[in-house]
């Protein structure tokens, strides 16, 4: 039969079509093929990629080594695994607690402890633990707030304590933070003694780049050894390694007990909160039930920590564990049940923490992520164990001082006692034409400048010095006159910083007259000498 001519075009257009689409399908598979062939290969000219978060990582290990489980750890008894990374550290020894009580057990899991630095299987970098942590291989991590600022590995469900004096700043022949300008900085890098002097900067806003020198090292010790040699003028470390730098002449400058920066947080697994929440709810039961029997029978808490071994490491003995124990957690305030739950019943503190933690890292030249701060935290899980009675404690911390509380004791501050700590580069406010009301400029100037600093430690306070011009006047204007305007000015500031929440409390209000030469001038360049606000950052005595 002949095929007419339209019928023979219609089939030749039919074959075309399907043999272009075999083509495109043979190609797509050679693709897929190809590119499944280069996810192999490790391309060693970049090692820098970004994760989901946002962050910049590097490929670095992921093989994680094999957790410690507790006395009674049975790998058949079908109760599911919690593995968390933490240092030796006295409040991250809940975690040891809590599997030598068995509470974890109790609560329907088996925690394993990954104990940094505990030998040489367990020497593991910062940037290998929030590698774990985001792959989801650990559980959970105890780490600090500005670490997590930085690197985005997980989400903060519980806040474990605040530094209370444990992280310090020591150096020779510095008087004030200002004074930090041309020394040369030890820390070890990629700690919170980085974060650490670079707050501490941020403070005198000295910058980290060209206004001092950094020596960073590998770890603490070196920063001692390199400061003890004289190789640096200023160290950042904590105890009890700080101590050491007295061997050298080092005097303390600033610690956290001033400033309330340094905070360690539970760091969860996105993964673990997605994939079974239930289980991320026991391990905080159990934590704040180990909480609970710490601070209700703190000797046998101690005890429990002693058992779990490797005494070298945490130092905390058998024959001497409640001394040891307390000594640990002397300078560090502890958050328990209630802490928490007030914190995460509104997060907008450590919201704010986390913002200012990552304007700190940017201005020292460090990648920071780009992704919500709001989403690093999740209260969840602290608001439904709070809603146990069964977990509430009756009893108080080793340092009951926690400062983001509901109750904040300022009944022992003393102001007589003050000592200079840094003289705020802030100095120059615009106030309304003829009064003494603050502009919005001098507000925002606030805002950067004291906000952040004051609202996160309650061991500072701020000295408020006011000053006003002398013009010429006919009468001439008497000391009274000056001192009115002057005060009026200091106590703007003071007003617009409480209304920010910063405790009325917590500031010394001051006036000053102009010098003699500078009274009943004309001269608007000489009367601008003397329009401001001095504020100085001093340090609380107790």
């Amino acid at each position: 039969m002949k095929l007419d001519r339209t019928r023979i075009i219609f089939i030749a257009i039919i074959g075309l079509a399907a043999l272009v689409i075999c083509g495109v399908a043979a190609y797509s598979i050679i693709g897929n093929i190809t590119d499944n062939d280069k996810t192999d290969v490790v391309d060693n000219s970049n090692n820098d990629n970004s994760n989901t978060n946002g962050s910049t990582v590097t490929n670095v290990n992921l093989e994680s080594p094999d957790p410690i489980w507790g006395p009674n750890y049975d790998a058949s008894d079908g109760l599911p695994t919690y593995v968390c990374g933490a240092d030796a550290f006295g409040s991250y020894f809940t975690l040891q607690q809590m599997q030598m009580s068995g509470k974890d057990i109790a609560h329907g899991f088996h925690l394993g402890i990954i104990p940094f630095f505990l030998t040489d299987d367990y020497d593991i970098t910062e940037e290998q633990r929030t590698a774990l942590l985001d792959s989801g291989q650990w559980n959970c991590l105890l780490t600090t707030l500005d670490s997590v600022a930085l690197s985005s590995p997980g989400v903060i469900t519980a806040i474990v304590d605040e530094s209370a004096g444990a992280d310090q700043l020591w150096g020779r022949d510095i008087d004030t933070i200002n004074d930090l300008a041309g020394k040369r900085i030890a820390f070890a890098r990629d700690s919170v003694g980085e974060y650490f002097v670079y707050y501490a900067l941020s403070i005198a806003q000295l910058s980290p780049r060209s206004q001092v020198t950094l020596v960073p090292q590998d770890s603490v010790e070196d920063a001692i050894d390199v400061f003890n040699s004289g190789q640096a003028d200023v160290v950042s470390a904590w105890e009890p390694n700080i101590y050491d730098a007295e061997q050298s002449g080092g005097e303390e400058l600033l610690s956290s007990e001033q400033l309330r920066i340094v905070i360690d947080v539970i760091v969860t697994s996105r993964q673990s909160i997605q994939t079974n929440a239930d289980l991320v709810q026991n391990f905080h039961n159990a934590w704040f039930d180990t909480l609970k029997a710490q601070v209700e029978d703190f000797d046998t808490a101690a005890s429990q920590i002693a058992s779990w071994g490797n005494n070298d490491w945490t130092f905390v003995y058998a024959e001497t564990a409640s001394d040891d124990f307390n000594i640990w957690l002397e300078n560090v305030a502890q958050a328990d049940l209630g802490d928490n739950s007030f914190v995460m019943r509104d997060t907008r503190p450590i919201i704010s923490r986390l913002e200012i933690a990552r304007r700190v890292w940017a201005a020292s030249d460090v990648n920071i992520p780009n992704d919500n701060v709001e989403d690093l935290v999740n209260g969840g899980f602290v608001l439904r164990a709070a809603d146990q009675a069964s977990l509430q404690p009756n009893g108080k911390p080793v340092n009951d001082t926690f400062s983001i509380s509901a109750q904040v004791d300022l009944s022992g501050v003393a102001t007589d006692a003050a000592a200079t700590l840094a003289v705020l580069p802030c100095r120059s406010f615009d106030f309304l034409p003829e009064s003494t009301e603050l502009t919005l400029e001098s507000r925002r100037i606030l805002d950067n400048c004291v906000v952040p600093t004051m609202s996160q430690s309650i061991g500072l306070l701020l000295r408020v010095r006011g000053s006003s011009a002398w013009p010429a006047n006919d009468p001439p204007y008497e000391e009274a006159d000056i001192l009115e305007v002057a005060e009026g000015r200091a106590q703007s500031v003071v007003d617009y910083l409480v209304s920010q929440g910063i405790d009325p409390a917590r500031f010394i209000v001051e006036a000053t007259l102009p010098p003699t030469e500078r009274r009943g001038t004309d001269d608007p360049n000489l009367q601008s000498q003397d329009r401001f606000v001095e504020l100085t950052l001093v340090t609380a005595g107790r």
